[in-house]
């Protein structure tokens, strides 16, 4: 079963909306598919109902953009995304993202970057920000942008109070969802993941995203030798968010479907 357990929509910083997303998702030939959605679970209702229609399980799911040392994002599938109280405490988390967004339009302004958009405005995402940096000429292309304004050693980042990975964990844990690293190789790069996931395990971390279009075949091997060490689950996702596609041919394993409740 060919699946993407890591997508993002226009609920968040994606292009699609949930339903077209699903169909592209559909058209690559995934059977299983996995919403991710930044800080938000408003696109899942729209994104289950396309799936039904067109075939393709789905399992509902979050990234919360989590903070420590750096950016450390933490996937939740299968949470009870309709509690409200789950829904208040993800309203925190994105009230956190919007403080982070207002900053960084501040900084950008200061350095005479002028986009015109809202930075306080609902599902925006860095993402975004970038994208209209490269239409209005500030940056050669999205990752020009990450390197020269918005990623860690950007001037226009910012480092405001954010959700730490281990209250990411707990949350997903508290609404019966199960917390996934997500793209660790930055972390095996910086030899800090064995570390992290010893740090974040006993409060509930069940997985590690393994595939992932940018990891090489021994990031892959590496990743997974560390999952199987600390028992937790292999994931994968494409990451994708409506522009070009990332190639992954990922079929999860009968474990990861088991834990995902997938039958």
């Amino acid at each position: 079963m060919r699946a993407d357990l890591h997508i993002h929509t226009s609920a968040s910083d994606g292009l699609l909306t949930p339903a077209a997303a699903a169909e592209h998702m559909r058209g690559l030939g995934v059977e299983l598919l996995a919403v991710t959605d930044h800080d938000t679970v408003a696109g899942l209702d729209e994104a289950a109902s396309a799936c039904r229609d067109l075939g393709v399980r789905f399992v509902p799911g979050i990234e919360i953009s989590a903070h420590s040392n750096s950016e450390i994002h933490i996937l939740g599938y299968n949470i009870d995304y309709k509690n409200p109280v789950f829904r208040e405490e993800i309203a925190k988390v994105k009230e956190m993202r919007r403080t982070r967004n207002i900053e960084v339009g501040a900084k950008l302004t200061a350095l005479g970057v002028e986009l015109g958009i809202d930075f306080s405005a609902d599902g925006l995402g860095r993402m975004n920000i970038a994208r209209l940096m490269v239409e209005n000429g500030y940056a050669k292309d999205v990752q020009d942008a990450f390197n020269r304004f918005l990623g860690p050693n950007g001037k226009a980042y910012s480092d405001t109070r954010r959700t730490s990975p281990l209250e990411a964990v707990k949350l997903i844990s508290a609404f019966g969802g199960l917390p996934v690293l997500a793209h660790p190789k930055k972390y095996l790069q910086q030899k800090t993941l064995r570390l992290l996931v010893e740090g974040l395990k006993p409060f509930g971390l069940k997985g590690i995203e393994t595939y992932y279009p940018t990891h090489s075949k021994e990031d892959t091997d590496a990743i997974a030798a560390v999952a199987d060490r600390y028992a937790l689950i292999r994931t994968g996702g494409s990451d994708y968010h409506g522009e070009e596609d990332k190639p992954l041919d990922y079929r999860p394993s009968p474990a990861t479907l088991r834990a995902l409740g997938v039958k």
